[in-house]
This record gives structure tokens, C-alpha cells and sequence, in this order.
């Protein structure tokens, strides 16, 4: 049963108005970067895409189309008003150290999966701070942090064919403007829904469980992602 507390929050998540903030996505050039910047891009936000190598970056923007921006990562992060962080685990912590600035009093939205692969396939990787969001909160102290967009296809991302993606994002977070605003913005695109997850203690779990994820769409040839039930 949906409380009346609940509905006027899914009622203000769907009046929210995030059509007019820029994205940007850290580490676009990588599969789950551009990915998640084409869907953006296709749902009419304004996308850039950062890069060490700003060139590259636009390179990847000319491809995606859609009038996506490739600029070096400083640039993306002081223009972007929402910055996705997808970019590898081990590179994960330097960059963000040399953003900080840039990245103070914004939204940064992590979705990296620190994993390892091995010949059993995807396990865990630890982190002191406890996850990955858990790190970039710990050093972007002036940013809002929010994790979100772990467990979505790169495949079905970029798979032109694919129209509407049918699959929930977990996002948490410890600032709830900023967690609403993430689901708003996950609504932008086909067939996705955000909930709500807790807090971003909670996302050590939600980064780990893509190591299933990746051993069912394995064993079963197939792109899953996860649907929360009883939720309106």
C-alpha cells in the first residue's frame, strides 16, 4: 500500500524538471560511460564527455551524436551540473583527487563496480572505505555524492535497437534532494525507474552484487538487471 507520504515524493520525483541540467559522465569513453551518455543524450539532456584525453572525447561524441560534447575532465566536471563517475576502479581515486574543486557543491553520481575476474569469473574487490561511492565521498567532502546506474547493460546501452531498457537503478545516498533528483533523472531514460536504496553505506552491496549479475548473464547468454516488486 502506498502511504500518503509516499505518493506526494513519487509525485514531486515526477514533476521534478531535470531536462535542463547538463550531464556529465567521467570516463565516457569506456563502454559504460558512453553508454549511459547516449541514453542521456537520446532523452534530450545536454551531454558532455570527459576524458584525459579530451580529443579521444570528442571523438566518442562525434560517434554518439545527439549534440554530446567531449572535453578533458576538468572541463567536463566545472561545466557539467550532474557528473556520472564510470571510469575503471583503479583509476577511480586519482581522479577524483584532482577534481575536487571542480567537483565541489555538485552532484556526483558514482556507478563503478570495483571487481576483479579471474577463472571463476567476478568477485569483489575490497575497499577500505567500504565502496566505491563510500571512497569519492570521502574525498569530494564539499560535493553530494549519490550512488546509482551499477547493475545496467553497457550492452543494451548501446544497442540501437534496444528502445526502452527495462530495469529498475538503486540509488542512495545521504542527501535526499540529491537522490530524488538522480531517480528523476534515471526516469529520463525508456524503461528505466530509480528507487530509492538507503543510505550510501548500502552501496557496498549494491556495487558487489554486479559480480551475480555477471555470472547470470553468463551462464544464461543474457543482459539482466533487477526489478524491484511492490513499488509504485
Amino acid at each position: 500500500m502506498t502511504t500518503d507520504s509516499t505518493a506526494a515524493r513519487n509525485d514531486a520525483q515526477e514533476q521534478r524538471d531535470v531536462s535542463q541540467l547538463t550531464i556529465g559522465v567521467l570516463g565516457g569513453t569506456g563502454e559504460q560511460g558512453r553508454g549511459l551518455a547516449r541514453r542521456f543524450a537520446l532523452a534530450g539532456q545536454r551531454v558532455i564527455i570527459g576524458s584525459r584525453d579530451a580529443l579521444r572525447a570528442q571523438g566518442i561524441a562525434d560517434e554518439i551524436g545527439s549534440g554530446v560534447v567531449g572535453l578533458s575532465n576538468e572541463d567536463c566536471a566545472a561545466q557539467s551540473d550532474v557528473i556520472i563517475v564510470a571510469v575503471p576502479w583503479d583509476g577511480h581515486a586519482q581522479l577524483l583527487q584532482g577534481l575536487v574543486q571542480s567537483l565541489a557543491g555538485k552532484i556526483v553520481v558514482d556507478c563503478v563496480n570495483p571487481l576483479g575476474f579471474d577463472k571463476q569469473g567476478a568477485f569483489a574487490l575490497p575497499v577500505p572505505e567500504g565502496s566505491a561511492a563510500q571512497q569519492a565521498a570521502s574525498i569530494l567532502t564539499e560535493s553530494r555524492v549519490v550512488g546509482a546506474f551499477h547493475h545496467i547493460s553497457a550492452v543494451l546501452l548501446l544497442d540501437p535497437e534496444v528502445a526502452s531498457i527495462d530495469t529498475d537503478v538503486l540509488v542512495v545516498g545521504d542527501d535526499r534532494e540529491s537522490t530524488d533528483l538522480v531517480q528523476a533523472l534515471a526516469a529520463r531514460i525508456a524503461g528505466i525507474r530509480g528507487i530509492y536504496a538507503g543510505r550510501l553505506r548500502n552501496c557496498g552491496q549494491i556495487e558487489t552484487f554486479t559480480a551475480n549479475l555477471i555470472s547470470i548473464n553468463r551462464r544464461y547468454k543474457a543482459h539482466s538487471g533487477i526489478r524491484v516488486t511492490d513499488v509504485e
